[in-house]
C-alpha cells in the first residue's frame, strides 16, 4: 500500500534534487534539452537570497519527490513562484492545488500583495490552474531555448494577493 503524499519544506540537497526531478518531468513529458537543466541549476540559487523571505516545498510519497513549487522573495510586499511542478502520473488529482495553496498561504504570512509567475504557453495544465487561483496573463515573448523543434511562448502571469482565491473543489 502507497503512502499519502506529504509536502514539507526543503532540507539542505534538495533543491538539487528538485533540478533533476523537474528536468526529468519536462524532458519526458515535452522533451526539453539540457538548457532547461541549466536554467534550473542557475535559478535555484535565489532560493537562498533570503532565507526567511523565500522557501520551497517538496510533495513526496513513498520517499520520492512527486512534486515541488517555491515563492522567492523580490522586494518589501512581492513574490515571485517558482518551479512548480507535478509529476505526470498525478498531476489532474489535486496536488498542483495543494501545492499552490500552500505557497499562497506563505505568501500571505510573509505579507506579500503582488504575485508574479513564469511560465509556458504549452503548459496548459499550469495555465488552467493558474486561472482558476486569480492569476492573469500579463505578457508572452516567443521563447524556445528549451525545445527548438517547435514554437513556445514563454507567458508571465501576475496576481495582486487579495485577489487570489480558493478554487472551490470540482
Amino acid at each position: 500500500m502507497k503512502d499519502e503524499i506529504t509536502i514539507r519544506t526543503y532540507h539542505p540537497g534538495d533543491p538539487s534534487l528538485v533540478c533533476y526531478f523537474q528536468y526529468k518531468l519536462y524532458e519526458e513529458q515535452y522533451h526539453f534539452n539540457g538548457f532547461y537543466e541549466k536554467e534550473m541549476l542557475g535559478g535555484m540559487a535565489e532560493l537562498y537570497d533570503d532565507l526567511k523571505g523565500s522557501q520551497m516545498w517538496i510533495a513526496e510519497l513513498d520517499g520520492k519527490i512527486v512534486g515541488d513549487i517555491a515563492v522567492i522573495k523580490k522586494g518589501p510586499d512581492s513574490a515571485r513562484l517558482r518551479w512548480f511542478g507535478v509529476g505526470a502520473s498525478l498531476q489532474g488529482q489535486g496536488l498542483g492545488s495543494r501545492l499552490l495553496t500552500t505557497a499562497l498561504d506563505f505568501c500571505r504570512e510573509k505579507g506579500y500583495i503582488h504575485l508574479s509567475l513564469s511560465t509556458l504557453d504549452i503548459l496548459k495544465p499550469a495555465r488552467h490552474l493558474y486561472r482558476k487561483f486569480g492569476f492573469q496573463r500579463t505578457g508572452s515573448e516567443f521563447y524556445n531555448e528549451w525545445d527548438e523543434s517547435r514554437k513556445i511562448h514563454q507567458e508571465i502571469w501576475a496576481c495582486e494577493l487579495g485577489s487570489v482565491i480558493r478554487p472551490k473543489k470540482e
